[in-house]
């Protein structure tokens, strides 16, 4: 018998009495929850240094970008793990053998070139996580490749591929368009160019790094940042692009358009909203679509929507016709363009830390709202979003608010920490006035009510979040996991219920990038939730407190993207919580040189599935990593944990 759980693990199956999971997509489902509740090896009693272990590698000669998929039972009697690498190639691996099932090609990749800021990503090719669509057991993976042998322009195409042997389902389709907003932006602009050294190049040109999605009618969704983030003008401006495409049109079914649906979130004069959101894939639930923008331009109106969230309807076309994305709400959580101090949204500027503050032309104050993928809690109105000023946004899915910051929110949101916009005093000042700081679990009824944040703002460091996992106890709630730059893995009571706000449960010890100043320490920790099906409860996404295992790599020293990071692989019991308000470690891979977890991936959460944990790290300076003349060797290590 098989089971299709759309909205949560992509596919669940019934083995021999046992239950096993496929992970079909970014964060394991399309509310990205980061929770598998079908894991029934690895558990409380068994994740422990003497009975789990690293099994085996999987060397690359290409650099990982991507989060690897697993389809349960998809090669022969094992499972199968798919990774796509940044030379264009997708690669299918025996789970348990380590055997190369396939290996296929989409394209060419890019060089460099002028598009790697930290310069050790030699190539580009697939930068986003692909997605299996369960229902038509079809892979679809974006390819970026030469248009031409110059490297003059670049084009995306989309593939729909055999997930089992990687062949092609129908012809690949190249993204290319005009956006349905009437406000002249084009994706992939071939008229921004210019001449540099005998070579005629692009200005700016749309970057893939966040994961597929799918709607449940039939809509593929890729949410594109640009290259570059500064104002241009005119045709020049980068800018952030949602772009949809009918799967059925894809799979070559007759009287289906093949164009794309193409939003553009500024208009042609405006800059920036890229989505890029840590590589995490946009949230979707039915035909709706919910994607987290970056730095730009965000006005007080509903045209320009850096910082926002933005919720989208994926409608397909009729009879031939093109399918539309249609805006349906958004929320802006903060201005990210000089205006003057009478123009802000509150005569108080003080509280509005963004607003008259940051600079037209660049990043500004690089506040990057989309720091994180969205989630939406399941069976809720809640949708959350993690943010470069270190706070978990809390908004109403039915009416994300558009320009009311402050009293849309659905509940108070856990500070995780402040970001540094200035001085210290600022700071607080935004957060006392958005009234979205955790009091200390002995705060009690004091004179400051419950705002009484626990310590210090962390010597005022910016403790970016890339990264949230739910372990849901039924509809009512459950447990957020949180794990910022610069700080430790943190966990809060969540309640689904009106009224009921977020208390402080329980923080790890470890701490991310030891001895790395702020701003830095890159991403943090990336999180995922395993454990068993709840016994307590009927709501399908409830897990099992009683075996719910919280995983993260973290980056132990250094910035796993400006530079190369030592890594550690952690698992810690989820629930339980130890005197001091303290997680009980269960794992973690040894020091450096000591079975050590190695370079990290600077945005591939681990993997859980079917009693192995999947962690892609980078290798550096190796001699089988073949890359471009003159660019580090940098390449990926699949590497597998289980039971030994």
């Amino acid at each position: 018998m098989k089971l299709i759980l759309f909205g949560f693990i992509g596919a669940v199956f019934w083995v021999n009495n046992v239950f096993a999971v496929s992970i079909t997509q970014r964060a394991g489902n399309n509310f990205r929850t980061a929770a598998n509740n079908q894991e029934f090896t690895l558990n409380k009693s068994n994740v422990n240094p003497d009975q789990f272990g690293l099994l085996r590698t999987y060397d690359f000669n290409a650099k990982v970008e991507t989060q690897p998929l697993v389809i349960e039972k998809g090669a022969g009697a094992d499972d199968l793990v798919i990774v796509t690498t940044m030379k264009n190639e997708v690669i299918g691996i025996n789970g348990r053998t380590n055997e190369t099932v396939y290996k296929v090609k989409l394209g060419s990749e890019i060089s460099s070139q002028d598009m790697d800021m930290w310069k050790h990503t030699p190539t580009w090719g697939i930068s986003a996580t692909p997605i299996v669509d369960p229902a038509t057991n079809t892979l679809f993976v974006a390819s970026w490749q030469k248009k031409n042998n110059n490297n003059r322009f670049r084009d995306y195409w989309v593939y729909a591929l055999n997930p089992l042997d990687g062949s092609q389902k129908s012809k690949p389709v190249r993204i290319f368009g005009k956006s349905q907003e009437g406000n002249g932006c084009w994706f992939n602009d071939a008229g921004a160019v210019y001449r540099e050294n005998n070579q005629t190049k692009q200005h700016v040109y749309p970057k893939l790094r966040a994961g597929l999605a799918l709607t449940g009618n039939n809509g593929l969704v890729l949410a594109f940042a640009a290259n570059g983030e500064s104002f241009k003008g005119g045709r020049k401006n980068p800018h952030g692009f949602v772009v949809a495409y009918d799967t059925r049109a894809l799979l070559g079914q007759a009287g289906v358009s093949k164009d794309a649906a193409i939003f553009c979130a500024t208009s042609f004069d405006s800059w920036g909203a890229g989505i890029w959101q840590a590589g995490g894939a946009p949230v979707t639930e039915d035909d709706m679509i919910y994607v987290a923008t970056s730095n730009g331009t965000s006005n007080n109106g509903n045209v320009d929507l850096a910082e926002s969230m933005i919720k989208l309807r994926f409608k397909p076309g009729t009879g031939g016709a093109r399918p539309e994305l249609e805006k349906v709400d958004f929320y802006k959580a903060f201005l990210d363009e000089r205006v003057p101090r009478d123009k802000c949204l509150w005569n108080d500027n003080n509280s509005e830390v963004s607003c008259g503050r940051a600079g037209v032309g660049s990043a500004g104050a690089d506040w990057d709202f989309g720091a994180s993928g969205p989630m939406l809690v399941p069976g809720s109105r809640l949708l959350l979003q993690g943010t470069k000023d270190g706070i978990i946004y809390s908004l109403d899915k039915f009416n994300l608010g558009q320009n009311d910051r402050f009293n849309q929110l659905m509940s108070k949101p856990p500070l995780v920490a402040t970001y540094y916009g200035g001085g210290t005093d600022e700071n607080w000042d935004r957060v006392q006035h958005l009234n979205r700081s955790l009091p200390c679990p002995a705060a009690g009824n004091s004179d400051h009510g419950w705002f009484v944040p626990c310590g210090d703002p962390e010597n005022n460091k910016m403790h970016h979040i890339h990264s949230l996992a739910l372990a849901q106890s039924d509809q009512n709630g459950g447990i957020v996991y949180v794990w910022g730059e610069n700080s430790r893995l943190k966990t809060y009571n969540f309640s689904t219920v009106d009224g009921n706000l977020p208390t402080f449960r329980a923080e790890a010890d470890d701490l991310a990038s030891i001895g790395k100043e702020s701003p830095g320490g890159m991403p943090g920790g990336l999180l995922m939730v395993s454990g068993k099906p709840s016994a307590n409860s009927s709501f399908p996404q409830a897990i099992d407190f009683g075996s719910a295992i919280v995983w993260a790599v973290f980056s132990k020293f250094g910035d796993a993207n400006k530079e190369f990071a030592e890594g550690q692989l952690i698992a810690y019991d989820a629930t339980a919580i130890e005197p001091g308000n303290k997680l009980k470690r269960l794992f973690r891979t040894g020091d450096d040189n000591n079975g050590g977890l190695g370079k990290m991936s600077r945005m591939i959460p681990p993997v859980v599935a079917n009693g192995r944990v999947y962690v892609m790290i980078y290798r550096v300076g190796t001699s089988d990593c073949t890359v471009p003349d003159h660019q580090l060797p940098v390449c990926s290590q699949l590497k597998v944990y289980g039971l030994k």
